[in-house]
């Protein structure tokens, strides 16, 4: 039961009449200000320890849950981004060999004219006033 307020006046003016107004003041200075029911006991830090204990592997458990999550969403990704690089890389490779193909057509057009012109201009050479 708690000590009300003037349950510790009676009790120092008892002790002052006994002992003393300084001796009073000492030893009521040594009793708790709320009562000896508001003091932790070993059994109150026993179970405030389990408590804590018990929260404390709660939360190791969300946090190895929740990191194990972070690295399965990062690794795909991971994943992710290797497919869409390699499907980058493809079109790019598609369209470079568009672009090599188109260029070797018109490489092979423009050499073949070269070459038809050249021999219509040796035919022209070999065959015009004055051959032969």
């Amino acid at each position: 039961m708690a000590t009300t307020q003037a349950q510790r006046a009676s009790l120092f003016n008892t002790l002052a009449e006994l002992m003393g107004t300084e001796d009073a003041e000492t030893l009521m200075q040594q009793l708790p200000p709320g009562g000896w029911d508001r003091m932790a006991t070993k059994d109150d830090l026993q179970v405030l320890g389990a408590t804590f204990t018990a929260a404390l592997a709660e939360f190791r458990v969300e946090v190895t849950n929740t990191f194990a999550e972070f690295r399965v969403e990062v690794a795909n990704g991971f994943a992710e981004a290797a497919k869409e690089r390699a499907e980058i890389i493809k079109a790019f490779s598609d369209r470079h060999s568009e672009l090599v193909k188109s260029q070797a057509r018109h490489l092979y057009i423009t050499v073949s004219t070269i070459c038809l012109a050249t021999i219509s201009i040796w035919i022209a050479l070999l065959a015009g006033p004055g051959a032969g």
